[in-house]
């Protein structure tokens, strides 16, 4: 059945995508952003992070998961526990207290800090020294993610490398939901991102692009399917690779 679903999909999307390009002539042609001279793809959104955190000092941002930090920790879903199998050392930072405290108990792990990214790093997270730090499905829960990206550009030096993922503005569930006059989007966050929108909040001046993906919240070690290769933009998430300059 699910087979079906995805070569109706498909076919709908392949008559889609021909009926609308009318839409992308003309005049609208001057609001098409191109993507970055990158071919876009997509991955399997949590294998991607474990491989790049491999033998790398990582500070994962917004770690515990809250409020599913019990529950994804008696499950062993909790990513940060999965990463201290590949990182050569792992540190966390979160803003829920609760979350921190039940992850600290559950797990005697207590290289883990409060703070609120938007005004500053605790001094130990940046004494970590980090040469990767995960920033992943963090930003769009923000109030305000430039301040956000100002602080993480001041706080940790040139060559620290931020791997991002946020939720895609044009998702499968986004378009499904708009086509019935509703909105998927969990109700704690504050933005959509693109990938140009994501491009100007991590401003060329500050942070060298390395990579560009599209990522599906998939469990680890599961496939993509055809569908979503010929279609990436349409993943779940948006996933980028900075350099700090």
């Amino acid at each position: 059945m699910n087979s079906l679903k995805w070569i109706i999909t498909w076919m709908s999307f392949a008559l889609l995508r021909k009926s609308l390009q009318y839409r992308l002539a003309g005049t609208g042609t001057s609001w098409l952003q191109p993507v970055g001279g990158m071919r876009p793809s997509i991955v399997n959104r949590v294998d991607y992070i474990v491989h790049h955190c491999q033998n790398q000092r990582v500070l994962h941002i917004g770690f515990t998961d809250h409020p599913f930090t019990s529950e994804r920790i008696a499950s062993g879903d909790l990513l940060h526990q999965r990463l201290k199998t590949v990182a050569s050392s792992l540190a966390g930072v979160d803003l829920d207290q609760e979350g921190l405290d039940m992850y600290k108990n559950a797990t005697g792990d207590n290289n883990a800090w409060q703070a609120n990214i938007v005004h500053a790093y605790p001094q130990q997270a940046i004494t970590f020294k980090p040469s990767l730090i995960l920033l992943t499905e963090v930003l769009e829960h923000l109030t305000d993610p430039y301040a956000a990206i100002r602080v993480l550009h001041a706080s940790f030096e040139a060559g620290t490398t931020i791997l991002v993922t946020v939720p895609n503005y044009t998702a499968l569930d986004s378009i499904a939901a708009s086509l019935h006059q509703t909105e998927s989007i969990h109700p704690d966050h504050h933005w959509y991102f693109s990938p140009y929108t994501l491009g100007k909040l991590f401003d060329e001046k500050m942070f060298r692009r390395e990579e560009l993906k599209f990522g599906m919240y998939y469990q680890p070690g599961s496939r993509i399917n055809s569908f979503l290769k010929n279609y990436p933009f349409n993943g779940d998430c948006i996933i980028a690779v900075y350099t700090i300059i």
